[in-house]
């Protein structure tokens, strides 16, 4: 069972349920426009399913949760916008990096050490770099068969900065994994064979962050236009920053508390919605890596008082 499967389409189910919200699924967002005065939005234009371009008026308030690669198009869209928000431009100059998912369904069970995993050191990833996760150890392996009978072991490999893999074909990249990597990470899987298998290419979908790119990633709350906000890994948050800073779902999910919690703190949802979720701080960190950085810490303030400086940080 997938994200989607297992969190998003239930939430959006309840949350239309509620008859609060209306989900627009398999729409993209395309132009923002903003009002002449006081540079608050006013509307969204959007492409339907069946590629009609619509719009939204009298919108209350706009959260941005898009990556790089959304925010350019919007932005290359929204020229008025643009003017008045070069936090936004700036952010659409970054880049996404390429992913590729795949899932394999075996024919037999294959016990790993643990059920998540690293490929590490794999001329066959031409740079890549790639994990796998054994789902039939996480999840209840009879969904994950559709309700069937289970047959065997069910694999989720993903492909990160892998625009050297995305010209394969669908069955070279499942070979790759089933013929190069797998059996050399885990030899068991050598002993079963593929009875069914998917892959998504993802081109420039994840956030990338590379060195010097904090200083242009979007803010949480966007300066010069009062009901915009920002969410996603990638977002600054400023004095409301969370703990997650290295783990990109649970940050991203932060994110969109804390952007709702901004424009409720404005008033932007109504004088009714004000009330803000609580947001669960992570557990402190443990006491070597509080010295290990502390430690960094004085050796770059040493280094910086002799006039050396690192691009590696912010």
């Amino acid at each position: 069972m997938s994200i989607a499967e297992a969190i998003i389409n239930p939430l959006s189910k309840n949350l239309q349920k509620s008859g609060q919200i209306e989900v627009l699924g398999g729409c993209r967002a395309e132009e923002i426009h903003i009002t002449g005065e006081d540079n608050e939005i006013e509307a969204v234009s959007y492409i339907s399913k069946d590629g009609t371009k619509l719009k939204i008026e009298n919108v209350d308030a706009c959260v941005l949760a898009v990556g790089a690669k959304g925010l350019k198009q919007i932005m290359k869209a929204s020229p008025e916008l643009s003017k008045v928000c070069p936090q936004l431009t700036g952010a659409a100059s970054l880049n996404g990096i390429d992913v590729i998912s795949t899932r394999i369904w075996f024919d037999g069970f294959v016990e790993t050490d643990t059920p998540a995993n690293v490929f590490s050191n794999f001329d066959e990833l031409r740079g890549a770099g790639g994990t796998f996760f054994m789902l039939d150890q996480l999840q209840n392996n009879t969904e994950l068969w559709g309700g069937s009978l289970p047959l065997g072991s069910v694999m989720a490999a993903d492909f990160y900065n892998a625009g050297s893999l995305l010209p394969l074909s669908n069955k070279d990249l499942i070979n790759l994994l089933t013929v190069d990597l797998l059996p050399k990470a885990v030899p068991k899987f050598s002993s079963v064979k593929i009875v069914d298998s998917y892959v998504v290419r993802c081109p420039g979908a994840v956030s990338w962050f590379s060195p010097g790119s904090y200083a242009l990633r979007p803010p949480l709350e966007v300066s010069g236009v009062p009901n915009l906000v920002c969410a996603g890994d990638w977002v600054k948050m400023g004095d409301r920053e969370h703990g997650s800073k290295g783990l990109c779902q649970e940050r991203a999910f932060v994110s969109g508390l804390e952007a709702a919690n901004a424009l409720a703190r404005k008033g932007a949802l109504g004088p009714d919605k004000m009330n803000e979720h609580e947001v669960i701080p992570i557990r402190k960190d443990e006491p070597q890596v509080v010295i290990g950085r502390e430690v960094n810490r004085k050796v770059w303030e040493q280094l910086n008082f002799l006039g050396i400086s690192s691009n590696w940080i912010r």
